[in-house]
């Protein structure tokens, strides 16, 4: 497969010409159309495009090739991946033998620095590979239904296939320079789906401020690859001068990292520390961990697939992805990793209560991908790679089907996502109940579904490595994690419809069948790292050299009944308060008249958007007033206009001296001479 492995990113970036070739022929057949037809408007930007009416013919075919290109490099991920389990898992002298290398052409060289443009396949890249690709087809499969009335779905599949060719590189790149080619394309792609709706209010906005957001990342993870490769030596004590995953993490070269160091306030830093410390930077952004965190909820502007293709397989999960593959960096600071794991709880914690309090349907999901991320980045910092690989995985499936679901309640429900119009949605749409039910199993970690092994070996760890702080609160983040699916499941398919008006109605199949799919992936991912069997872990141990984690019964079963609890109560207190009447469209949450402005605090997101919008929006938007108000205009302009008045002005006076008049001449003649001569007469 070593030498076809170019086909997975090859494929989707295939559909990515024809579509856009197809588009641009369906383009100039509309314009021939409108030239014989006058009186007929085909043009976009009629509002909302996803409220279109009618079935738009182009979805099928678009959606199909489109997902077709993913399917296949499913395909070929699967047997790479027979390939790997076919090789011995390591050499005779104990190396990691289940990778390789392989590198098509010198991408660039400048100075001492050479980019290959090469694929590294490994255990790695080849789980997340399988991630992007399987759960990316499903999504794409959902999309041809999603987007069946939307005006533009060649163009939104366009978007979606370059967004899977962009996380591919990411994950596939055997490079800095490649991963950052992906990370940004990623990031491209993410400001054009999100912004997909551009003549809505709040999508373009929603776009610029992701784009933004993670640009602040960016800077952390491009000084990071500056460092690497000024700094980076090899054993012999040479300048490495490159960027390639092998060559850098090997233990000589990153040892050599710990070489520069300097004392700061009484305390030393590594060269190692400051780029891991860089490194987060990024992941903050990209992973989206406080305090870059603000652009993911905003993010559900976009239409729903794209939600769950950034919150599930693609987009937040580069961030935890680039801290594994660069363990051994994050390894050498001890301080870093322990902010790592601090920023993942305060992540886990802070996002979990902002769920608390959203009304819109998709809001409530983005949060706990923030708040699920927190539980991934925290296992990092504590070294538990492989558990957030798992956490990785399981969260990819079942929250891919909650995104999903929460799509299908949306589309057949009159495109309205506030909660507190909702209610008795079961009856109306079983099947993405019962597919939306599984999922929420995966998330609260019910007992031998998905989450419930993968959280219980992070929440594990952490009391087995002298973490219990990070235990207890993580266990806390569990529980608020089941107190808002309770709230959500009630509001939405339990009780009475409270807004009359809305028909509801099932989704397609199209939507449906991609939704039990994911179901089913949900009961049965645990099995990728069961405890007892632990297959992940074996996979993966040549690479993060982990041994198994245990089971802890007792923990799991007190986490288990918490959170179960904490379910009921959510479920239990808004189903009491639909009977009363006390959930109403515009109405304040039923928490609000327990919680009064603590609760209010959690409706505004802690105050995260106001703080940034006074620390940072306002005096940017002030300095750029003053710079296009008063700077260009005054000074700039008056620089640029003075002169041109100065310049008009002279000739205007020298004009007087060429008036062509004799008579001028000669008056002028006459003026010179008497002044020489009085100069002399007066000397």
């Amino acid at each position: 497969m070593a030498e076809l492995i170019w086909l997975v990113p090859l494929l989707p970036l295939l559909g990515v010409v024809i579509n856009t070739l197809l588009g641009l022929n369906d383009l100039r057949l509309s314009r021939a159309n409108a030239h014989h037809d006058h009186g007929h408007d085909h043009g976009h930007g009629h509002g909302d495009a996803h409220h279109g009416h009618g079935d738009n013919p182009t979805a099928k075919r678009s959606g199909l090739i489109a997902s077709v290109m993913v399917g296949l490099g499913f395909v070929l991920t699967v047997a790479t991946l027979i390939e790997l389990l076919g090789m011995p898992a390591t050499t005779t002298l104990g190396e990691n033998n289940r990778w390789f290398d392989v590198t098509y052409w010198n991408w660039m060289a400048f100075g001492d620095l050479e980019v290959p443009f090469g694929f590294l396949i490994d255990q790695l890249s080849v789980t997340m590979m399988l991630l992007v690709t399987g759960v990316g087809t499903l999504i794409h499969l959902y999309a041809v239904g999603y987007m069946s009335h939307d005006e533009r779905p060649t163009r939104f599949f366009v978007y979606l296939n370059l967004f899977i060719v962009a996380m591919l590189m990411l994950v596939m790149g055997n490079n800095f320079v490649m991963l950052f080619l992906g990370w940004e394309g990623v990031g491209l792609c993410s400001f054009l789906l999100i912004g997909f709706w551009f003549e809505q209010r709040d999508p373009p906005w929603a776009s610029v401020k992701a784009f933004v957001t993670n640009r602040v990342g960016d800077f952390g993870l491009l000084m990071a690859m500056f460092a690497i490769w000024a700094l980076a030596r090899k054993p012999d004590g040479t300048f490495l001068h490159s960027l390639v995953f092998r060559e850098v993490l090997e233990q000589g070269t990153v040892f050599s990292l710990q070489q520069y160091s300097t004392f700061f306030m009484g305390t030393q830093y590594t060269a190692a520390g400051a780029i891991a410390f860089m490194l987060l930077l990024g992941v903050t952004g990209k992973s989206a961990q406080i305090p870059l965190f603000v652009w993911l909820p905003d993010a559900m502007a976009g239409p729903t697939p794209v939600s769950a293709l950034i919150h599930a397989a693609t987009m937040v999960t580069a961030g935890v992805y680039l801290m594994i593959r660069t363990h051994p960096i994050f390894e050498l600071s001890p301080s870093v990793q322990s902010t790592v794991t601090f920023i993942g709880v305060a992540t886990a914690l802070v996002a979990a209560s902002i769920a608390l309090g959203q009304y819109d349907i998709k809001k409530v999901l983005a949060f706990s991908t923030v708040s699920q991320l927190g539980f991934m980045v925290a296992a990092v910092g504590m070294g538990a790679y492989v558990a957030a690989m798992f956490h990785l995985l399981t969260h990819g499936i079942f929250k891919a089907l909650l995104f999903l679901g929460s799509g299908s309640v949306i589309h057949g429900f009159g495109n309205e996502q506030d909660m507190r119009k909702m209610g008795g949605l079961r009856k109306k749409m079983p099947a993405t109940f019962w597919t939306y039910i599984v999922g929420t199993m995966g998330l609260i970690g019910f007992p031998l579904v998905s989450g419930f092994w993968s959280k219980d070996e992070i929440i594990g760890h952490a009391f087995d490595h002298d973490h219990r702080t990070v235990g207890m609160l993580l266990v806390l983040g569990a529980v608020l994690t089941s107190f808002y699916m309770g709230r959500q499941i009630s509001m939405v398919f339990f009780g009475e419809q409270r807004d009359q008006h809305i028909h509801a109605h099932e989704s397609s199949r199209w939507m449906t069948i991609p939704l039990w799919i994911l179901a089913g992936l949900t009961l049965a991912s645990g099995l990728i790292n069961v405890p007892g069997w632990h297959p992940l872990t074996t996979w993966l141990e040549p690479i993060v050299e982990e041994e198994a984690a245990k089971f802890h019964l007792n923990i799991a079963a007190i986490v288990t009944i918490l959170g179960l609890a904490s379910f009921a109560a959510g479920f239990y207190l808004y189903n009491w308060a639909a009977k009363h009447k006390r959930i109403k469209p515009n109405q304040r949450d039923l928490l609000h008249h327990w919680g009064g402005d603590f609760y209010a605090i959690l409706e505004e997101k802690w105050g995260f958007d106001a703080l940034y919008n006074a620390v940072l929006v306002k005096p940017y938007k002030a300095l750029a007033s003053f710079f296009g108000k008063f700077f260009d205009v005054k000074i700039i302009d008056g620089i640029v206009n003075g002169t041109a008045e100065l310049v008009g002005l002279s000739g205007r006076g020298l004009r007087t001296f060429q008036s062509g008049y004799v008579r001028s001449y000669a008056l002028m003649f006459v003026i010179g001479v008497v002044i020489v001569l009085g100069f002399f007469a007066l000397r």
